[in-house]
C-alpha cells in the first residue's frame, strides 16, 4: 500500500476528508476531536513526494518518522476500528540467507545448511491496557503489549517498529499460519507482564527515605500533642467531666494521627487497576527456514523465521537429534 493511500483511508476513517490537489499534494479536513493530535490544527496540506514538498513550502512532507504519520499511527491504535490487520510488504526477500542465519545462530557449532524455505504469516496479538493508579486521586496511562504468537512471546522489538507496518483491513495473500495459536494464554501472559512492568515503576516512583521522614513528622507532632494532652489530664482538682473531656481528646488526636499515617501509606502504596482496552491481531508475512547442523555426530534442526517488519531473526521449534 502506497503511503498516501494509507493517510488518505486513516483520516476517512476517523471522519476528515482528503482533497487531492495535484501529484503527491493534498488538503486535508480534521474532525476537531482528534485536533489536538495535530497541534490544534483542522486543516493540514500535505506532500508525499519530497520535490512536491520543496515546491509547497506550506506543505508537510509525509513519510515515515514524520510528525503527522507519527500522529496518524497513534490515533489508530488508539482508536483501533479494525480487530485484524494484514500487513502489506513491497516485497519479501532474503540475500544470502545461510550467511545471515549462520550469524544469527552465532554459538552453534557444526555446518548449516538450510532444508526448506517457504513464506508464512507470522501473527502478533496487541492488547491495548489502560493501568490507573488509585491513591489521593486517580491517575490513568495507557500500555500497549505485543506479543508474538508464534512463540508466545513479549517482543518489544515489534512494538518499537510498528510505526513501519502498513496494513490492509482485508487478506491480500493466503499464506499458512505455522503452529497452533493459543490468544488465552498470549493474554494471561501479557496482563502478567503488563502488571509486573506497572508494579516496577509504582515502586521506582516511591521515595522511602521520605515516606519515612513523614511518618517520623507525623508520630513527632502528634505524640507532643498526646504529651501536652496527658499533662492536663494530671492535673490536680480536675472535676470528671473535665477528665473525660481529656481522655476524648486523647483518642481523637490518636484518630487524626491514624488517620494521617494511612493517607500516607496509601499515597505511597496505592492500587492499580488494570483493565484491557482493545486487542488487534496483525498478520505479517514472514520467511520460514527449516535449518540443519552436524557436530560430531550429533543432529539439530531448528525453525528459523524472518522478519521483514524488524530485520532480524526469531526461533521457532529446536529438534535435537544424538547420535
Amino acid at each position: 500500500m502506497q503511503l498516501q493511500q494509507f493517510v488518505t483511508e486513516t483520516v476517512e476513517n476517523l471522519g476528515g476528508m482528503v482533497m487531492p490537489v495535484e501529484y503527491a499534494l493534498c488538503d486535508v479536513l480534521i474532525p476537531e476531536t482528534y485536533a489536538p493530535y495535530f497541534q490544534s490544527k483542522t486543516e493540514l496540506k500535505l506532500a508525499f513526494d519530497f520535490e512536491v514538498a520543496q515546491e509547497n513550502p506550506d506543505a508537510e512532507f509525509v513519510t515515515f518518522g514524520s510528525y503527522i504519520l507519527e500522529q496518524l499511527l497513534t490515533l489508530v491504535n488508539e482508536e483501533a476500528k479494525t480487530a485484524m490487520r494484514y500487513a502489506v510488504l513491497d516485497r519479501l526477500e532474503l540475500g544470502n540467507p545461510e550467511k545471515k542465519i549462520a550469524a544469527f545462530l552465532e554459538n552453534e557449532q557444526g555446518r548449516l545448511t538450510i532444508e526448506t524455505e517457504r513464506t508464512v504469516f507470522g501473527v502478533w496479538a496487541v492488547f491495548q491496557y489502560v493501568i490507573a493508579f488509585v491513591a489521593d486521586e486517580k491517575t490513568e496511562k495507557a500500555n500497549q503489549v505485543w506479543m508474538n504468537l508464534l512463540t508466545n512471546e513479549v517482543d518489544d522489538v515489534m512494538k518499537q517498529e510498528q510505526n513501519r507496518i502498513m496494513y490492509e483491513k482485508k487478506e491480500t495473500h493466503t499464506y499458512p499460519i505455522p503452529g497452533m495459536l493459543d490468544i488465552n494464554r498470549a493474554l494471561q501472559k501479557a496482563t502478567t507482564h503488563v502488571k509486573e512492568v506497572s508494579e516496577q515503576h509504582q515502586r521506582d516512583q516511591t521515595d522511602e527515605r521520605e515516606i519515612a521522614k513523614d511518618i517520623e513528622r507525623i508520630n513527632n507532632y502528634y505524640d507532643a500533642l498526646l504529651g501536652e494532652n496527658a499533662k492536663r489530664a494530671n492535673r490536680k482538682g480536675l472535676s470528671e467531666d473535665k477528665q473525660k473531656e481529656i481522655y476524648a481528646k486523647a483518642k481523637t488526636i490518636k484518630l487524626e494521627r491514624d488517620k494521617q499515617l494511612k493517607e500516607i501509606y496509601n499515597k505511597a502504596n496505592g492500587e492499580l487497576e488494570i483493565n484491557l482496552h482493545h486487542a488487534i491481531l496483525y498478520f505479517v508475512p514472514l520467511l520460514e527456514y527449516t535449518v540443519n547442523s552436524e557436530f560430531k555426530g550429533n543432529k539439530k534442526q531448528w525453525t528459523i523465521f524472518y522478519n521483514p517488519i524488524t530485520k532480524g531473526f526469531f526461533s521457532g521449534e529446536l529438534i535435537e537429534k544424538n547420535k
